[in-house]
């Protein structure tokens, strides 16, 4: 099943900030056979070339309406005929989609759906925008996934479930597969939270250890409690007692006990491996994904 392992692409973020260009890396992992790429939001991507694209499309996003917006991302990926305000624009992310072409493209960033948010208006739109780049990635299987990593203590459960339920109606003619990740809370709460949302989710269980490899919910228990049909996607990274690793070798994470899991129960989403960045991500993915194989 490892043999369609992918990428998160905060992997790249070491190479990015030495300069080398995120479309390149792209076409580089896509050649390797990493064909499916979670596009992980954070300050390496904004400093990256394809960055500062993703930005000048969300600044043009106001002046179209959500049935423009949609018509337009369709066409680029289907090289249909299309017009537009920003024509220069367009022709830049037609040429990221060419490069693009076979891979499938899902877009990911940190949001505090846990809580109650400060400022409801911001917090839509900030998940409306996020809906439309995660449209633009992949017209024909979006995906947008969540993770908390502010939240902490107790979990008001009835805001975070209504935030779910509230990101879930928005843009209803953007057909997407939304979920959320487990970081600091159990894999069995967020799990909850997700199904009790209308959400999928998307499992870590190198986040349910702790540094002297304890952990916060025993794998069995989330085992025990999942539905293949609740999860879109799961991450592949490796802990021992100074942190989460390079690459996949053996450490706290049972890859044998979860690839088994997986296979027996007919799992049939993505497989993203998700190290700890470097200057050489490829050869760390390269390493890891043979580790995987003899699993």
């Amino acid at each position: 099943m490892f043999e369609k392992l992918g990428i998160v692409t905060n992997i790249w973020s070491e190479e990015v900030e030495n300069g080398a260009r995120f479309d390149e890396l792209m076409v580089e992992f896509g050649a390797n056979g990493f064909k499916d790429m979670e596009v992980r939001e954070g300050d390496y991507l904004r400093n990256s070339e394809f960055g500062k694209l993703i930005q000048r499309l969300e600044s043009a996003m106001p002046e179209y309406t959500d049935a423009e917006y949609k018509t337009l991302c369709d066409a680029i990926w289907t090289e249909r005929p299309y017009e537009t305000k920003h024509s220069t624009l367009f022709e830049a992310l037609a040429a990221f989609v060419q490069k693009a072409s076979g891979l499938t493209l899902s877009y990911a960033m940190s949001h505090p759906w846990l809580s109650f948010p400060k400022d409801s208006e911001d917090d839509t739109q900030q998940i409306v925008k996020a809906k439309k780049l995660a449209y633009f990635l992949c017209p024909a299987r979006p995906r947008l996934r969540l993770v908390d990593l502010d939240t902490e203590g107790d979990i008001n459960e009835s805001a975070a479930i209504a935030n779910l339920k509230h990101y879930n109606t928005l843009l209803p003619d953007f057909p997407m597969i939304f979920a959320v990740e487990n970081a600091r809370q159990t894999a069995t709460l967020t799990l909850k939270l997700a199904v009790a949302g209308d959400a999928k989710l998307t499992y870590d269980e190198t986040n349910t250890y702790r540094a002297d490899g304890s952990t916060v919910n025993p794998p069995d228990e989330f085992w025990g409690a999942v539905n293949m049909t609740d999860l879109t996607s799961v991450h592949f990274k490796q802990k021992r007692e100074d942190g989460v690793l390079t690459e996949v070798c053996d450490g706290f994470v049972d890859f044998r006990a979860i690839a088994e899991r997986l296979k027996t129960q007919c799992y049939t989403g993505d497989l993203l491996l998700e190290n700890t960045p470097t200057v050489h991500s490829l050869q760390d993915a390269l390493r890891s994904r043979e580790y995987l194989l003899s699993c």
